[in-house]
């Protein structure tokens, strides 16, 4: 009975989470922070968590030997933990650096009274 509480709780929680950020349907404050692209990864990274909730219970429900279901366990469900945890990180770094890219880009445009004067020395000291 708690493996199947186990699948409906996660399955409950997980699914509808991933959806809405693959939909990207997330409230503003992390639309602000993310873009779609970012979203869809974290909602990827969601899925493979999803799955790795699952090998727990699907090992005891199969019916597999004791040692082979424990070998199961200890193998996937720390293999999709950490595989979530790089998505998500990847995710961040991707859309930091995108941002202080922006950010340098936008700034480069905006002359400024000094760019004019030294626009022809590139860094000479005459």
């Amino acid at each position: 009975m708690f493996y199947w509480l186990w699948m409906a709780f996660w399955s409950a929680i997980m699914l509808p989470l991933a959806a809405a950020f693959l939909a990207g349907r997330v409230p503003g404050w992390i639309r602000r922070q993310s873009t779609l692209g970012g979203l869809k990864v974290k909602g990827i990274a969601a899925l493979v968590l999803y799955l790795g909730l699952l090998v727990p219970p699907l090992t005891a429900l199969s019916g597999m030997p004791a040692e082979n279901a424990n070998l199961l366990r200890m193998a996937l469900v720390p293999m999709t933990v950490f595989a979530a945890q790089g998505l998500i990180v990847g995710a961040a770094l991707c859309e930091r650096f995108s941002r202080r890219e922006a950010e340098r880009a936008a700034s480069a445009a905006v002359p400024t009274p000094w760019s004019a004067a030294t626009s022809g020395r590139r860094g000479c000291a005459s």
